[in-house]
């Protein structure tokens, strides 16, 4: 007999004495209470070694419950994160559109024998973020090409075409087509004009050249348009004076001036032009 059919038998044995040691617990337990621990002495074993693993489904039952359940809290708490960074982006969008708003108002009653036509922003794409923006104004409300427009306090561009409802407005941040206006810089001795000719880029500088005058001219000079070549409206508000480069002669310095207005962000602009007073 080999050991195969050895193991087997054994097993055979086992079972039976299992199954009659079972019997008997069921039918005469309260009779034979030897057998009944002896039936706890086999079987107590056998449970300790199944709990063991029951306990660990268990467990990881628990854990992968808990696990889903902070997923979808995670799903919560990040719609959540999302509706406050809109509500936040909308709030400083609306901040930064009320105080252009504020900015035009303030020049608007800083130059009242002016006329102000006001308009909001339509279109500015990232493509021509720094050469165009539309308007919403045009024909219907007595826009004319060439008008001056400020924003935010300062001069930002002129009126390039128009349409019956809406105008096209070249900034001049739009180096590569510049419009050239009369200037006025207030020095402490006297007042010297020059003309409007470029901005620069790199500095983010309006450039003045073509001065009428050699006198010394502080940083910090207030720049303003100037009504001598007659169509423009006097008194504009451009900017500051940055920083005086300098030349054999005085009269070909150019100077370089600090916006008034910030050109980033344009929500509403005011289109300048004379009252009838004027």
């Amino acid at each position: 007999m080999n050991k195969f059919s050895k193991l087997l038998i054994a097993i055979s044995v086992f079972l039976l004495l299992s199954f009659s040691l079972l019997f008997l617990t069921f039918s005469k337990g309260a009779e034979l209470p030897f057998v009944n621990s002896s039936i706890n002495l086999l079987v107590r074993p056998i449970q300790s070694f199944l709990s063991v693993p029951t306990r660990f489904f268990s467990d990881q039952q628990s854990s992968l419950s808990h696990l889903f359940a902070t997923y979808e809290e995670n799903k919560e708490l990040k719609k959540s994160l999302l509706s406050v960074q809109d509500f936040a982006n909308e709030n400083a969008s609306l901040k930064a559109e009320n105080e252009t708003l504020r900015k035009s108002l303030e020049m608007a009653s800083s130059f009242p024998e002016k006329g102000y036509i006001a308009g909001s922003v339509l279109v500015r794409t990232p493509a021509s973020w720094s050469e165009q923006v539309t308007i919403d104004v045009g024909q219907n409300m007595g826009i004319s090409e060439n008008a001056l427009v400020v924003a935010n306090g300062g001069l930002v561009g002129v009126v390039s075409s128009i349409e019956e409802n809406s105008s096209v407005v070249k900034l001049f941040t739009n180096a590569d087509d510049f419009t050239k206006l009369p200037v006025k810089i207030s020095t402490n001795s006297k007042d010297i004009y020059g003309i409007l000719a470029g901005f620069d880029l790199d500095s983010n500088s309006f450039i003045i050249n073509q001065l009428n005058a050699t006198d010394d001219i502080a940083v910090g000079s207030n720049v303003v348009t100037s009504d001598l070549a007659g169509a423009t409206p006097a008194n504009v508000q451009i900017g500051k004076v940055r920083s005086v480069k300098a030349s054999s002669n005085n009269l070909n310095r150019e100077l370089y001036v600090e916006p008034s207005a910030s050109f980033s962000s344009i929500y509403s602009v005011l289109v300048v032009g004379q009252s009838d007073a004027q």
